[in-house]
């Protein structure tokens, strides 16, 4: 059971089920092809997503509006075909594996465990980027490890 937005008309005709295209910034309603709604597996994902796609469906139909219902089940849609790279990749897995280890030989995964105040001192200089995300453990160490070569070659 999926939970979708059903578009109406300003008259208030059912018209069908909401989806997008043109990498989501044009909306539509189809009541054939329900895998290209936008779903929501429960009422509260589909609430969350609702004024965004409410205020946009208003103001592209001056005066539509949506409705959070559940929707139609559909038919067990047929797996997608394999995209001609995912073919390519299952029948050379030996070129995939050689890459993948030149890879890893270029760039090893190294893992240790910081002392304690190694660790506290690393948290303190933690960037927090704009998106109030902080930086990756990754990310810092990469920094640090720039600055600390950068500071080497100036003869510290």
């Amino acid at each position: 059971m999926y939970y979708g937005f059903r578009c109406y008309s300003k008259d208030g005709q059912s018209l069908g089920w909401l989806y997008t295209f043109n990498q989501g910034t044009e909306l539509a309603y189809t009541d054939e092809k329900f895998d290209w709604c936008k779903r929501w597996k429960t009422l509260k994902g589909a609430d969350k997503n609702f004024e965004f796609y409410s205020s946009r469906w208003t103001f592209r139909t001056k005066g539509g509006y949506l409705k959070i219902e559940v929707m139609p089940e559909t038919p067990k849609t047929k797996p997608l075909e394999k995209s001609r790279q995912r073919q390519w990749n299952e029948s050379h897995p030996d070129v995939i594996q050689e890459a993948q280890e030149k890879y890893n030989k270029k760039r090893p995964v190294w893992s240790f465990r910081p002392t304690p105040e190694n660790l506290e001192w690393l948290e303190e200089e933690r960037w927090d980027l704009q998106d109030e995300k902080a930086e990756s453990d990754g990310a810092l160490l990469n920094r640090k490890l720039a600055k600390l070569r950068k500071l080497e070659r100036q003869g510290f």
